[in-house]
């Protein structure tokens, strides 16, 4: 019984772990400019640096006029190049992005995520991109600065989305949970089966993140 877990252990860790660790990330939106020195420079712009010695800055959040303070959104770039969008979701009410089902707050630098299929889809009426068909669900503890794929990005699994959990802030008197994410690329395709993508991309530590 030992022996089967054993062997079914290693067989996950080489056919997830070590595909994803190869990946490549890229930025999500091309690369346009010195724009990490443009953002520093901003008067309202954040700042800060990860465990791995990166600096990555952020433009003010977007309230959308104030009309959707719940959800907000920002652009954030780092020293290394990579860039994405960053999301600001209120702590308290329910719901997520991508295969986050759910965020329940424990402290400021650590919450429990809930991920669950979602009926999660990339496409439009004429034609899908890519879709998930498991029907899965579980909830894990991540902390400030972990690194995550939440979902592949075609049908090939040589691409994926890849969000990085930069804790709780505060704004205006409420505070939100921040999530960045940006494209992972494989030069050779990964298996795009969950839960265990998702939960052995969190095994993993990203240098340029």
């Amino acid at each position: 019984m030992m022996l089967a877990l054993f062997s079914s252990q290693i067989h996950e860790f080489y056919t997830y772990s070590v595909p994803i660790k190869k990946g490549v990330l890229v930025p999500n939106f091309g690369s346009f400019g010195d724009e990490f020195a443009e953002i520093q420079a901003q008067e309202d712009s954040t700042c800060f640096t990860t465990p791995n010695h990166n600096e990555f800055c952020y433009t003010k959040p977007d309230d959308h006029d104030g009309q959707h303070t719940d959800h907000m959104t920002s652009y954030i770039v780092g020293a290394n190049g990579l860039n994405g969008e960053l999301h600001f979701d209120q702590v308290g009410p329910e719901g997520g992005m991508f295969t986050i089902k759910n965020i329940e707050f424990v402290n400021p630098d650590s919450a429990l995520f809930t991920f669950a299929d979602k009926d999660y889809r990339i496409g439009n009426k004429d034609r899908v991109t890519y879709e998930i068909l498991e029907d899965f669900e579980f909830t894990t503890l991540v902390q400030k600065y972990d690194s995550f794929i939440t979902h592949c990005g075609n049908f090939t699994g040589q691409a994926a989305t890849i969000n990085q959990f930069l804790g709780v802030t505060t704004i205006n008197d409420l505070d939100y949970f921040l999530i960045w994410h940006t494209v992972i690329e494989f030069e050779d395709a990964i298996q795009c089966k969950y839960p265990e993508l998702i939960q052995h991309s969190l095994k993993n530590n990203y240098a340029q993140l």
